[in-house]
């Protein structure tokens, strides 16, 4: 009735879950219904609609949509022009991106915001993108507005789209857009952090592998960057400018990171061309930081050099994995190499995608690809660990067995008349388990620990005296009272050894009777624990079946009588009636 209910118990348990899941999910996602409390809104006001463009070259284009996109270089300038709404009031703010580029927002003639490369305490060629927020009043409505962006960059150069609203609302489109993408760079960060801080905790006490730190550092590195790539790193970085040089400096180097990683899962089989290429693409960093901070070339346009190392990073990882396959090495971080191809895959992807349309989604594909090696990582760990653990079970039982195997021989052996009597109670007590596991719910491991138990029943016989042990005639009352103390003295014996559980209380209790006339505790019907009934049954069965000083063994035909007797007084009633039908079926030789 119990394990009915507890089944029931659980299957409404899991099915609650479920369908709180499912509701979590969709309270999230649904639109509000009638009666829901109003939330309000924090959607800004579009204003990207009707603008007047001048380009460089003094061309005049009406009725422009935001965004759009004009053919620049360095120093050139364009000009937007428009009229604010009607709506605008004091306590809005107006708010753009500039991209790569000096921007000068004019209200009615008037400065009201400006956003320049001189403005910062380092200087730098190729300003950050970043968003200009400009603050209204009731006197701005229905007047003039310009736009003066000077380019910092060749090519094609990105005007974006103008919203207002009041406060920092106008920031709400942006943190809606661009939340997951930040919520992935910090769950990379403490990620990665986590891996490291893992191995320096444990690399003493376990020699944890050194591509836990490596993994660590990539994840951690990829985390930083992603954050202050991010279209909010206005919100989240007190100095944005300064965030983007680590930024810099954290893309350049994240292939060394991976290669690091890489080199120690394949067990260091090509060292010298990762160390070699690692080492470059240091020297190129290193290059690429002096021409930064000397103003001779700014970290934006030399970013492109430490690519072509990490690209050839990439080419050698794909090389070596296919030597590795090649050679069957793979077979050993069979997981892992799969999380390998998905990283070095995105990284093309993010640099490609970095090359073509720098946009507001940088780094969501090396994201992904990160996440995606981290969590094939942890397959391969889980994996190998279950490995080790059962290769260490196996070995366990491989030395239990060879140990109890040496004990059940050594106490036979000081019992000149039943030889082999030890490891055939182990042997018979597990046939007589296997019958009954399904209704005991015993495993593998409990039929495995009963044998054990079976060949380590009569190791307190070590305690008793040669003559008594021996003696080839009938005990008195003082030497079977001796020999009564082998289940004790064995218990005494084995009361520290808790690998096997049930040993101790088996050993004692092996001679204890269903009618409670057994010994040493007088224990009456299922008070003796299961094993110990089980062995009762081997050990009776083994004695009656074997010759002994004092006379020969038993006919079939007897030995079935005596537990169709003892049945109900000296042996468990159900376990009897199993012996005697496997006597019958011939799973138990008389």
């Amino acid at each position: 009735m119990i394990e009915k209910i507890a089944k029931t118990t659980k299957f409404l348990l899991i099915v609650t879950l479920f369908w709180s899941a499912i509701l979590f999910v969709y309270a999230i996602f649904a639109n509000a219904t009638i009666g829901e409390a109003y939330t309000g809104s924090f959607r800004a006001k579009d204003f990207s609609g009707g603008w007047t463009l001048t380009d460089p070259d003094g061309n005049t284009v009406e009725n422009v949509q935001l965004p759009t996109s004009v053919k620049t270089s360095i120093g050139s300038t364009i000009t937007l022009k428009n009229t604010l709404p009607a709506d605008v009031k004091n306590g809005m703010r107006l708010m753009t991106r500039a991209s790569m580029s000096d921007i000068t927002v004019k209200v009615n003639g008037h400065v009201q915001g400006k956003y320049s490369k001189f403005n910062f305490m380092t200087y730098r060629d190729a300003l950050i993108s970043s968003f200009l927020l400009i603050e209204l009043h009731n006197e701005d409505a229905n007047g003039d507005i310009e736009l003066i962006i000077t380019s910092n960059k060749n090519g094609t150069l990105n005007l974006n789209t103008v919203t207002y609203a009041y406060g920092n609302n106008v920031w709400f489109p942006y943190i809606e857009d661009n939340l997951p993408l930040a919520a992935m760079a910090f769950a990379l960060l403490f990620v990665g952090l986590g891996a490291i801080l893992t191995y320096f905790v444990f690399q003493r006490r376990t020699g944890i592998n050194r591509s836990l730190l490596f993994l660590g550092m990539l994840t951690a590195a990829i985390g930083m960057w992603m954050a202050s790539e991010s279209w909010l790193r206005q919100l989240i970085f007190g100095s944005p400018s300064y965030a983007n040089i680590f930024s810099y400096l954290l893309i350049e180097t994240a292939a060394g990171f991976a290669a690091m990683y890489f080199d120690e899962i394949q067990q260091h089989r090509y060292r010298k061309p990762y160390v070699i290429l690692v080492s470059l693409l240091l020297l190129q960093v290193v290059v690429n930081t002096v021409l930064n901070f000397t103003h001779v070339k700014d970290y934006y346009y030399t970013l492109v050099y430490a690519h072509v190392w990490s690209g050839l990073i990439i080419l050698w990882v794909f090389i070596s994995l296919f030597l590795d396959i090649r050679s069957g090495n793979v077979r050993k971080y069979s997981r892992i190499a799969i999380g390998m191809l998905g990283m070095l895959f995105s990284g093309l992807l993010e640099m490609i995608e970095f090359y073509r349309t720098p946009s507001a989604r940088l780094g969501i594909c090396l994201g992904c690809g990160l996440l995606f090696l981290v969590a094939m990582t942890v397959t391969q760990t889980v994996r190998d660990m279950l490995d080790q653990a059962e290769e260490r079970r196996l070995y366990s039982e491989k030395m239990n067995e060879m140990t109890f195997q040496t004990i059940a021989s050594t106490i036979d052996a000081k019992d000149e008349y039943t030889g082999g009597h030890s490891s055939r109670v182990g042997e018979y007590a597990r046939k007589i388990a296997e019958k009954i596991a399904a209704k005991e719910h015993l495993s593998e491991g409990d039929l495995n620990r009963l044998q054990y138990i079976g060949q380590m029943h009569d190791i307190g016989k070590i305690g008793v005296p040669d003559k008594v042990l021996n003696k080839p005639g009938k005990l008195d009352e003082k030497e079977f009272d001796q020999m009564k103390q082998h289940t004790v003295i064995g218990s005494e014996i084995l009361k520290n050894l808790e690998t096997i559980p049930g040993l101790k209380e088996g050993v004692r209790s092996h001679h204890e009777r269903w009618d409670g006339k057994g010994y040493p505790d007088g224990l009456k019907g299922e008070e003796t624990p299961l094993f110990a009934r089980i062995l009762c049954l081997a050990d009776c069965f083994d004695a009656m079946t074997t010759d002994r000083v004092y006379r020969k063994r038993l006919a079939k035909e007897t030995v079935i009588e005596e537990l169709e007797k003892n049945k109900g007084t000296q042996f468990d009633p159900v376990l009897a009636d199993v012996v005697l039908d496997m006597i019958k079926n011939g799973e138990l030789t008389c």
